[in-house]
C-alpha cells in the first residue's frame, strides 16, 4: 500500500498529523516522499486497523 493510500486511510493529513504529533505540512511530504520508517511502525501499532488485508467474501457466501 502507498503512503497516500495509508493516509487517507487514517483519515487524511490532518488526522495523520495529529496522530503522529507532526505538522499537516510533514504529513504531506509523506505523500510523495514515504512515509518515514519509525513513523510507519508506530502506525502499524497505533491503526493495526488500516494495515489488515480485507477479507474477501466468497460469492454466496452469507454477509
Amino acid at each position: 500500500m502507498d503512503s497516500k493510500k495509508i493516509i487517507e486511510k487514517l483519515g487524511g493529513t490532518a488526522k495523520t498529523a495529529v496522530l503522529c504529533n507532526v505538522t499537516q505540512g510533514a504529513v504531506c511530504q509523506w505523500i510523495h516522499a514515504g512515509i518515514p520508517d519509525a513513523r510507519l511502525m508506530f502506525l502499524k501499532l497505533a491503526r493495526p486497523d488500516v494495515f489488515m488485508p480485507r477479507k474477501r467474501r466468497r460469492s454466496g457466501a452469507p454477509p
